[in-house]
């Protein structure tokens, strides 16, 4: 009788494991119904349609040495973001600007002008991270069903309407594009950046301490911010909420030690010419 007590009270316990697993990865990856017609392979396929006009639109810089670095940091993070098995690809713009964004499909693009601002390998980190929050909760394809219609989804659009990728990539340096997100994705996005950094192994805090260099530099130099603005909230609202976020997990400041590969990867960008 105790046997058979104990094999149903495992059988229970299982059982609310099995639940609990399948509501946290429906709370990771973002599968709801407004992007149920959506399927992961068609916003992964879009994806690769957008790098190519991306690649040749952009001012992208190619330097196997840089990418290294960056890719390192963005497979820590990978490893334990919601969407570990999509494939992040990281591309550096050669622009002074100070901006990322990302792209359905898992691109990431980071301006030249924040890279240099950065003074840290955790403050890279940060970003990348920002930007997985986006792309594991689907923000950038949700965005992009709702400015092209939900029926693009359902076929392959790109392919017999080349125009509209194009269209895509070029109004991403305006106002109301596909990355001008809601203010409560950019919350999710950050708050998600927090969690995926201290799983990784970076400082969380380094995030705050990355937007606190950008709002000072803003104040010298506001133009090199104006595609930033476009597409993010005030540097200050982010400021706000993340400290309250890292106060909430009673994440403090912290030194950052030298780090010799991120002095190399400061000492390469430098070299390269706009």
């Amino acid at each position: 009788m105790k046997k058979k007590i104990l094999q149903q009270s495992i059988l229970v316990i299982l059982c609310l494991e099995i639940g609990l697993n399948l509501f946290s990865c429906s709370n990771r990856l973002m599968t709801t119904d407004k992007l149920s017609f959506i399927s992961i392979e068609e916003e992964i396929r879009l994806g690769e349609d957008l790098d190519f006009f991306t690649i040749s639109f952009l001012n992208v810089i190619r330097n196997r040495s840089l990418n290294h670095f960056l890719t390192d940091i963005s497979t820590k993070l990978a490893d334990v973001s919601y969407w570990s098995e999509l494939d992040y690809k990281i591309y550096i713009i050669n622009e002074s600007d100070v901006n990322h964004f990302s792209l359905p499909g898992g691109s990431i693009y980071l301006f030249r002008g924040l890279l240099e601002l950065a003074e840290t390998r955790g403050q890279l980190a940060a970003i990348i991270a920002h930007e997985m929050g986006h792309l594991s909760q689907r923000h950038a394809v949700s965005r992009l069903a709702e400015k092209y219609s939900y029926s693009f989804a359902a076929q392959e659009v790109i392919g017999d309407n080349p125009q509209i990728a194009s269209h895509i990539i070029e109004s991403l340096y305006k106002k109301d594009t596909i990355l001008d997100y809601p203010k409560e994705h950019e919350i999710e996005a950050d708050r998600l950046a927090i969690n995926y950094l201290n799983k990784a192994g970076f400082h969380a805090y380094e995030l705050k301490q990355l937007l606190e260099i950008m709002k000072n530099r803003e104040r010298l130099e506001p133009e090199a911010f104006q595609l930033l603005q476009n597409t993010h909230p005030p540097l200050g609202f982010r400021q706000k909420k993340i400290s309250q976020r890292l106060k909430h997990l009673q994440i403090s400041s912290t030194v950052v030690q030298d780090d010799p590969t991120f002095e190399a990867f400061k000492s390469t960008l430098k070299k390269i010419p706009y």
